[in-house]
């Protein structure tokens, strides 16, 4: 029998199945519209069954807007999410700090994990609010993501409990470093020790976003538009213990400015002191070995560099693999003997956390020590936390040394501004993966981009091109002598010498962070502050004043790819209501229009040699302008070609189209020669000689024709004969 599918979504049905139907309807009566007012569910009495009540509330559900159960339905997971497994976790934790007596009783009278969520976010949201914001951090914790971890490597004050974190102070601190308009607010939490992480103390700071809207739907037929701010949130922890200050944000800007603020206010960090520590750590090495090298510091001797505990995460989150050894023995003898047959399997998950016992001798006094470091993929270890200086100093030499280890250095406004250019490029790739040959061409070090964490090394390609008697063929690459170097085989096995790996290495993108920069020179460029990304490949830059008009302003990346256009072009006419915009196109060449808007490359609009200066609004303006006027001032329909396989249709009344490719541009040529010759039509036949196709729909895509037809292109007399769309018949 199949499953009924849910009305409202699997969320909103699932607290309706698993919550009593009292308590859903006082979740539902505590929901405020955009509009400030409260829903109103019906009433459920004392003689009422929960099936009856929820049978009434599905069906006042039922006539609900549907912008309405969208934001229910949000609300929905967040409640599923808190009512199960560390969520829960989370909400006792808060619940066990914020509640008092008669309101605690209440919550653990709950007869479940959901109840209690559902219970906690009608009565006292902002707990549950708190309680979010742990779990997310937790989250954030684990799996490295929009996360900045920060040392506390200088001397500072003491912060006993959550009276020690000035909230007021810090808030307005925040405040005025973001350069926000809102007011930020801030919530304190002590977090206690879990098996993982010492007692820490979280701070949630929140502050209202850019300026949102809803569609509101009047039961006469009409809507109206209601405009709120959603809020933003950074999560800060501090862990006194290990020295740590971590945070949690969508923005890395963000999480930067509240480290550094944190410091000063709370922790008596001077402003005008160096930035503060930021390292990353990476186990990439251990995929292909686990032995380590003995340096020979000029005021230790290390005796000792082992590999004793490696710890993988088998495909997800939830399961591990944990591999313990002695000194005696040696982790890659046990892997090999233990698990030899998966051993290639385990290495391609890579390693998250390896411990190291590592033993010594001073020089100075002869005296011999032992000691264990712990590092986790992405922003922890335990060097930090160490109390005696000469260990933990010796500990970051000897995780610098083994490549485990950098400080994290963003880029310069001048590195920022001088590589612009580059950074665009690598913004407008279709992969998240990138090849050290795309470094090469452009002359650009990766190792600077590394350290920026812009991006981040991967690994080797195994399979590399090389010449053959002026031919191009594919060569296998594979470990060299030396660091650095690779061996190359030819197309038949023959050695082919020594290559530098520079081109064969494999690079990430992060993209949220090369993003954030990118838009962050803009911004600064522009002098624009409210800025929203709408999807992964356009984002509103805001109105801007160009000429005497203000205008829609966007950035767009990928709009050389079909698809991508065509998601941009639907999320554009989704705010036609702001009027035709203007776009700046990260791609080169781009399109002259999507739909009413204009759009320009942004590579025209820096200096000579790629870097970014003031961005020219005098310019912009006069694109702007020169191009409507071509698209609203045309008395006949036309075909402005920009490149042999890029042209724009316009036709007096309709939108610009876009084409591509010659087989459109081809088409509408004779079809707007149709048009102006008299006889207004062209038979298929004649139409497409020369094209490869029988019939004007196979030049297109789904999408594309889907716009193109019948609007701009439709059948003539007969369906043996085509033309333009209405706006240009004559009869």
């Amino acid at each position: 029998m199949a499953r009924r599918k849910s009305e409202f979504g699997p969320n909103l049905g699932s607290i309706l199945q698993g919550a009593p139907a009292a308590l859903v309807r006082q979740f539902l009566a505590s929901f405020k519209r955009p509009d400030d007012t409260l829903l109103a569910p019906p009433e459920i009495t004392e003689g009422t069954t929960d099936d009856q009540g929820k049978a009434a509330l599905s069906a006042y559900l039922r006539s609900e807007d549907k912008e309405i159960i969208g934001l229910l339905e949000g609300i929905a997971g967040a409640l599923l999410d808190m009512g199960q497994d560390k969520g829960a976790t989370s909400l006792e934790t808060v619940a066990g700090q914020r509640l008092q007596n008669v309101d605690y009783d209440q919550f653990e009278s709950q007869p479940d994990l959901l109840c209690k969520s559902i219970w906690m976010r009608t009565v006292f949201p902002m707990h549950f609010h708190d309680a979010q914001s742990f779990y997310a951090a937790r989250r954030y914790r684990e799996r490295r993501t929009y996360y900045t971890c920060c040392e506390v490597d200088f001397d500072h004050a003491s912060v006993a409990d959550t009276d020690g974190i000035p909230d007021e102070k810090l808030c307005d601190a925040v405040q005025e470093a973001l350069g926000l308009k809102g007011k930020v607010t801030a919530s304190v939490l002590e977090l206690p020790e879990t098996a993982n992480y010492p007692p820490s103390f979280m701070v949630a700071l929140r502050h209202p976003g850019p300026l949102s809207s809803i569609d509101n739907h009047r039961e006469e037929g009409g809507w109206t538009v209601h405009y709120y701010r959603p809020s933003h949130e950074a999560v800060l922890i501090y862990t006194p213990k290990l020295k740590k200050i971590e945070v949690a944000s969508a923005s890395g800007e963000v999480r930067e400015k509240t480290s550094k603020v944190f410091a000063e206010v709370v922790l008596g960090r001077p402003p005008s002191a160096k930035p503060l520590t930021r390292r990353e750590f990476n186990l990439e090495r251990f995929r292909s070995s686990f032995d380590l090298d003995r340096p020979d510091f000029d005021d230790v001797e290390i005796t000792l560099a082992a590999v004793v505990e490696a710890e993988v995460r088998l495909g997800s989150w939830g399961r591990r693999l944990n591999i313990k050894v002695t000194i005696e023995d040696t982790m890659e003898d046990v892997v090999r003997k233990y698990v030899a047959n998966s051993a290639t399997l385990i290495r391609s998950f890579g390693f998250t956390k390896i411990a190291i016992a590592i033993g010594y001798t001073r020089r100075s006094d002869g005296k011999k020590g032992t000691f264990r470091v712990s590092i986790s993929d992405g922003s922890s270890s335990d060097v930090q936390s160490m109390r005696d200086p000469f260990l933990r100093d010796l500990g970051f030499r000897l995780l610098e040394h083994w490549g485990l280890t950098q400080n994290l250095r963003t880029l310069t406004d001048q590195e920022r501004a001088q590589w612009f250019g580059f950074l665009l490029s690598l913004y407008d790739l279709p992969s998240d993966t990138v090849a050290g040959a795309f470094f090469n061409s452009a002359g650009v070090d990766p190792a600077r981009l590394v350290s920026a964490r812009l991006i981040a090394r991967k690994g080797r390609q195994v399979i590399g091109l090389a010449e053959d008697d002026d031919e191009v063929v594919e060569s296998e690459q594979q470990t060299g002598p030396e660091p650095g170097t690779v061996r190359q085989t030819g197309s038949f096995g023959e050695a082919d010498g020594l290559r530098l790996d520079t081109n064969a290495i494999e690079y990430g993108i992060d993209r949220a962070w090369l993003a954030e920069t990118i838009l962050k020179a803009i911004s600064g460029s522009l002098g624009i502050r409210n800025m929203e990304t709408i999807n992964e490949f356009v984002v509103s830059l805001g109105p801007m004043a160009l000429g005497e008009r203000k205008v829609p302003l966007y950035l767009a990346r990928r709009l050389a790819d079909l698809k991508a256009r065509e998601n941009v072009e639907n999320a554009l006419r989704s705010r036609h209501t702001a009027g035709p915009g203007l776009v700046l196109a990260v791609s080169d060449e781009p399109p002259q229009f999507l739909g009413p808007n204009v759009v320009i490359a942004l590579r025209d609009l820096l200096l000579n040699d790629g870097s970014l200066g003031d961005l020219d609004r005098e310019e912009m303006a006069r694109r702007f302008e020169a191009n409507r006027t071509l698209a609203t001032s045309a008395q006949v329909a036309q075909v402005v070609r920009h490149t042999p396989r890029s042209a724009t249709l316009i036709i007096p009344g309709l939108e610009p189209l876009t084409l591509d490719g010659a087989g459109q541009i081809q088409l509408f040529e004779s079809l707007v020669e149709a048009a102006t010759d008299g006889t207004g039509q062209r038979l298929t036949k004649v139409l497409m000689d020369g094209m490869g196709s029988d019939n004007p729909r196979q030049l297109f895509s789904s999408g594309a024709w889907a716009k193109a037809h019948p609007t701009y292109i439709r059948h003539g007399s007969s369906n043996r004969y085509w033309r333009l769309g209405e706006a240009t018949d004559t009869a």
